[in-house]
């Protein structure tokens, strides 16, 4: 059988091209095949669709006119497949159920709408008349070209090339006037292929309107579609629905925000739950009376100490916290009991729990009348179907190839998607006028000056610490700490730092406090689970529109 195989050929390719006015074509390809002695249902007939440039591929336009077996009709089975992205056609002609030798001729008659190139200083008809994939010999080929009217062009504008895909070696075995070239090769060997170039004075052939490419590339393209709609869906959304209105100017306040405890208040910034305002939540108890952080030192190996913190529970009562407050109040008491080191935390899972108190922390602004919809919530709806989309797409790729800008659509459109889920909550009035005193007080936070800050110590001893649950809140520590060099406060019941007295600098502490902070993030963390046939000499075999090849079945 393998002998058969090998054994057919083509004893004849004839091409007949008809180059229309307007650059279309009409091309008309007899193929002579010899199967020789071997069995055979017929032959694969393969051509690309698409050219490809720079800025992607488009359509050319093809339509198969008619397909015939020795002067007959004769069944036609039509696929697609995309090598390198590259959509081609392949028409198997014959019938499954019955098998031929010897010589038949195979009549392949079809139109290409944009078969001519258009440059700045010539038209032009770059084409390959045989394909270089073919899997079988050819003896001989003929083609015709023939013009829509006189030409006038000399031998010197037509190139003819003759080899395998890439070669550039050029033949003159053509005949040339003004209404016709035709030409001939012989020998063709598998892989090897015919290419025509021929170069029009500028204005020969008339362009193809812009409306006609652009709804061939828009076809061609299709898929692209989806992404682009979705894109303007969702920006039209995102300014009706999630874009926050400007929230005014801001003026400097020097308190905190009335009824938005330092955990809302890191929310309504950043419109997250982050893990600073999950700390934020234990020192806004501590401030509240339910606790107590005192820094020890543990041993760690031999004469080795480590910074740890001591949490004690004195107030159990939590009936006026909001929820997040009692679920992160309870968590503690669960994982630790009512005395225990930061450190323990993380053995007995504590950050299991952070997903519960995320949720009500987000529940409580919306709650409020912060944002029109809980903005995790909202978020989350978009990750989900963009993270969808995307494996979707990744899981298409091996099933839809012949489609391959499908699987890449849907891929641009779940990015989309995402990129566009962190701006879709939205703030309600009320919500813009809660923002607006958080960044004032956040403006005081970071810009207050000295001697303002020492009448409000005389006033309040304890400011450092009553607003430094804001502070955390925000990630401005350092900020808030450094306002405070050279200036004495007073230590509250709740913090304590051995060796230091009730009245101290903030300097002395500001270390202990952040290794305060580091050492609750650490135990709260959650466990691990286009070119022309003459530029620059650029023309080559293969280079052209049209071609392919195919072979026997």
């Amino acid at each position: 059988m393998l002998l058969f195989l090998l054994g057919w050929h083509i004893a004849l390719f004839k091409s007949t091209i008809d180059l229309h006015q307007d650059g279309s074509l009409l091309i008309t390809e007899e193929i002579v095949v010899d199967f020789g002695e071997g069995y055979f249902h017929g032959i694969c007939w393969d051509i690309p669709l698409e050219l490809r440039e720079r800025l992607g591929n488009y359509s050319l336009g093809f339509k198969i006119e008619k397909v015939l077996c020795d002067n007959k009709k004769v069944p036609v089975k039509k696929s697609y497949y995309s090598p390198d992205g590259w959509r081609h056609l392949r028409l198997r002609i014959g019938d499954p159920k019955r098998t031929i030798t010897g010589i038949h001729t195979y009549t392949i008659k079809y139109s290409v709408l944009l078969g001519a190139r258009y440059f700045k200083d010539h038209d032009e008809l770059y084409w390959n008349i045989t394909g270089n994939q073919w899997r079988a010999n050819i003896d001989s080929v003929d083609f015709a070209i023939f013009f829509p009217k006189p030409a006038p062009i000399k031998r010197s504008d037509v190139r003819l090339f003759v080899g395998l895909l890439g070669s550039s070696n050029t033949d003159t075995t053509f005949i040339l006037n003004e209404k016709f070239i035709c030409g001939w090769a012989r020998n063709i060997y598998p892989g090897h292929g015919v290419t025509i170039a021929i170069r029009f004075p500028k204005g020969y052939l008339s362009k193809p309107s812009g409306a006609k490419i652009f709804m061939l590339r828009l076809f061609n393209n299709l898929p692209f579609l989806l992404p682009l709609i979705v894109f303007v869906l969702l920006f039209c959304n995102w300014w009706k629905n999630g874009r926050d209105l400007p929230i005014g100017s801001i003026q400097t306040i020097y308190e905190p925000p009335e009824n938005i405890p330092a955990p809302e208040a890191g929310v309504l910034l950043d419109q997250r739950a982050d893990m600073v305002d999950i700390v934020a939540i234990l020192f806004e108890l501590a401030k509240r009376g339910f606790l107590k952080i005192k820094e020890v030192q543990t041993k760690k190996l031999l004469f080795l100490k480590k910074k740890d913190f001591e949490i004690t529970i004195t107030k159990t009562d939590t009936g006026g916290l909001p929820l997040y407050m009692k679920k992160f109040f309870n968590a503690l008491l669960k994982c630790g009991g009512k005395k225990f080191l930061v450190s323990e935390l993380k053995e007995n899972n504590f950050g299991a729990n952070l997903t519960s108190i995320k949720i009500n922390l987000y529940k409580e602004v919306t709650r409020k009348g912060f944002f029109y919809a809980n903005p995790d919530t909202v978020r989350s709806k978009y990750s989900f179907t963009g993270f969808f989309l995307l494996f979707l797409s990744f899981f298409l790729v091996g099933f839809l190839n012949a489609h391959i800008k499908i699987p890449i659509s849907l891929g641009i459109t779940g990015i989309i998607i995402i990129a566009f889920a962190p701006a879709m909550p939205k703030l309600t009035g009320k919500g813009r006028d809660a923002l607006r005193k958080v960044l004032g007080f956040r403006e005081f936070l970071v810009r207050v000056e000295k001697p303002r800050l020492r009448l409000m110590l005389e006033k309040n001893p304890y400011i450092f610490f009553d607003f430094l649950p804001y502070a955390i809140a925000m990630g401005i520590v350092d900020e808030w700490a450094e306002k405070f060099r050279g200036l004495k406060v007073q230590r509250p019941e709740w913090y304590y730092t051995p060796g230091v007295g009730r009245t101290l600098y903030v300097a002395s502490i500001s270390h202990s406090i952040s290794d305060s902070i580091s050492s609750f993030s650490a135990a709260s963390s959650p466990p691990r689970g286009s070119s022309s046939g003459f530029s620059g000499g650029g023309g080559f075999s293969g280079g052209g529109g049209g071609g392919g090849g195919g072979g026997a079945w």
